[in-house]
């Protein structure tokens, strides 16, 4: 049952080309479980369903990112087959995959701690700023078990010896270090997160929506396959349209 205290809500702002999706279990440290995670990524999926929608800023409440899955729900697990637990991690990799596989860039703030599943829900924000002071940790293995779908984003993103270090749980990682495997895209001082994030968002609102989303296309279908085969088309599709080309004609 989904808990009514853990809200995920949209705003839009910028006649619509902007949403805004906040997500507010900040009493928690901005836990997971299954229905919160099916609810947020419900709500993205329907902010990027409107046309007018050129860009998603998803903003977690309060002063952590996001302090992995629900530990209240480690208890359950004793009780639950091999096969059980594994459906439950496909399916939180699944959402994850919805959100990486979002129309439009989605933008988030990344402060405080990120923990365990934090990991994974970092990876798939496409445009992540984070806070000098963001710190990532993987527990899983102090708690007896080895990551699934964190591990398996964590052992393609990082070089090898530092996936170890991490999903040993033997280090905790540092906003620069997040910068240098490209887990963000800019860390900035803490004060000035709310500030270039919204200096981000501005630059992409200035870009037209139709564009931005055939940019995401082109980076997601280039990762997928491994081909620009897609991108040929993409391209191809906003130069005909494109102002430029129809100025030129």
């Amino acid at each position: 049952m989904y808990d009514t205290a853990v809200t995920s809500t949209l705003t839009h702002g910028h006649d619509g080309r902007l949403a805004r999706v906040r997500y507010d279990n900040a009493a928690r440290g901005n836990c997971f479980d299954l229905p919160a995670l099916h609810h947020l990524v419900d709500t993205l999926e329907t902010a990027a369903a409107d046309d007018r929608c050129a860009v998603i800023h998803l903003d977690l409440a309060g002063k952590n990112f996001c302090a992995g899955w629900d530990t209240s729900s480690f208890t359950a697990l004793a009780a639950a087959s091999q096969e059980a637990v594994a459906a439950d991690l496909r399916a939180s990799d699944d959402a994850l995959h919805r959100i990486r596989r979002l129309p439009v860039p989605l933008v988030a703030g990344v402060r405080g701690r990120i923990i365990g599943f934090g990991a994974g829900l970092l990876a798939a924000v496409h445009l992540p700023v984070a806070a000098m002071s963001a710190r990532l940790s993987l527990p899983e293995a102090r708690y007896g078990f080895a990551p699934a779908g964190v591990g398996h984003t964590v052992a393609r993103s990082l070089p090898r010896p530092h996936a170890y270090h991490l999903l040993t749980s033997a280090a905790t990682a540092t906003a620069g270090q997040l910068l240098d495997w490209g887990l963000v895209v800019r860390v900035v001082a803490d004060d000035d997160l709310d500030r270039a994030v919204g200096h981000l968002l501005d630059t992409l609102l200035a870009v037209p929506g139709s564009t931005l989303r055939a940019v995401v296309e082109v980076v997601e279908s280039s990762l997928a396959t491994g081909t620009a085969d897609r991108a040929y088309d993409i391209s191809a599709r906003t130069i005909v349209a494109g102002p430029a080309t129809r100025g030129a004609a």
